[in-house]
């Protein structure tokens, strides 16, 4: 049975001709014990899960601290990935425009360089062929004089020898 507080204070005891009755004082101290000694055990038992319990939530704690610390670092470290392949995608973007400049300017250089060979090729093919038609026109010539030769010149000239005088 278990004893409150206001059974403790309630209590009485029947008076005898020496005092209270021993047997009941002794009775009463016996169930005050045994009810001290189960509350002091329940006590201890409950200060022991309460230290385990303190126990845990302080190891659920630090877990909890530990996953928010490495939840923070794992959102930094994807920041700073996510900065860094930003960083690394502008870089290869202005190298492929450097590039792509360039190959630009070597193309139009190419170009001009085709043109220049062009124009001199022109220039050449111009120069050829004011030099075949002089050398045309020096045969043609030729081939004039030839025809307006008369054939009795021809023969005295083929008559006249080397060395011959007239």
């Amino acid at each position: 049975m278990a004893i409150t507080p206001l059974d403790i204070r309630k209590k009485t005891f029947t008076a005898n001709r020496h005092g209270l009755s021993k047997t009941e004082v002794d009775e009463f101290i016996e169930e005050v014990a045994t009810e001290v000694e189960s509350l002091r055990k329940e006590r201890a038992q409950l200060t022991e899960k309460a230290q385990e319990l303190t126990k845990r939530t302080e190891a659920y704690e630090k877990t909890e601290q530990l996953l928010k610390d490495t939840l923070v670092t794992a959102q930094k470290a994807t920041g700073q990935l996510r900065e860094d392949a930003k960083k690394e995608a502008g870089l290869v973007i202005e190298k492929a425009k450097l590039e792509a400049e360039r190959i630009k300017r070597d193309a139009e250089q190419q170009i001009r360089n085709v043109g220049d060979e062009v124009r001199a090729l022109e220039a050449r093919r111009s120069i050829l062929s004011d030099e075949i038609a002089a050398v045309a026109r020096t045969y043609l010539a030729m081939a004039e004089r030839m025809r307006d030769r008369k054939p009795n010149a021809e023969a005295a000239d083929s008559a006249k020898r080397p060395g011959d005088k007239n």
